[in-house]
């Protein structure tokens, strides 16, 4: 029973990090480069796609750290996970870190940027702030874009190590 557990864990958990990592992916460098190249005003089209991905990557978030508490908890001990002797448990201490660092990133441009965006926006706000805080916005996406392969190469050595 532990090991059907461990693998439909695993494949939610995967899963999971395909829809939230690979969404990050189709935003940059797909619809954003396309909206911008054929549209006058981006800005709808992307309102509209972020309506539809933010509750798809909330509930990823919420199944991939999950999921890795259950997957952790029934392949290893408390005691080797919080060891910090092995390359296994540094290398899923830095992979936890670098997930929690995105879920703020993520959880600061819906819950703070974007509003504040959407406000400036709506009361005529200076668009020089606007294009600041838009800027700050594509930056921040960019860098859970890059936290995300992170995660992924991460996770790649924790197989190689599964000790």
């Amino acid at each position: 029973m532990q090991e059907v557990l461990l693998i439909i864990s695993a494949w939610i958990h995967l899963f999971a990090a395909v829809v939230w990592i690979g969404g990050i992916f189709f935003i940059l460098f797909v619809a954003l480069p396309s909206a911008r190249k054929t549209l006058d005003q981006p800005g709808p089209l992307m309102g509209a796609l972020g309506k539809r991905f933010v509750p798809l990557a909330n509930m990823s978030i919420l199944l991939i750290f999950i999921t890795g508490i259950l997957m952790t908890l029934t392949s290893h001990t408390l005691s080797e996970v919080a060891s910090f002797s092995t390359v296994w448990s540094k290398t899923l201490s830095i992979k936890v870190i670098t997930a929690l660092l995105m879920t703020i990133v993520h959880f600061y441009r819906g819950l703070v940027l974007t509003p504040r965006i959407s406000k400036l926006m709506s009361d005529g706000g200076l668009s020089e702030e606007v294009s600041r805080l838009q800027r700050l916005s594509s930056n921040l996406v960019k860098t859970n874009f890059l936290f995300g392969t992170t995660v992924l190469l991460l996770t790649g050595i924790l197989y190689a190590y599964k000790v």
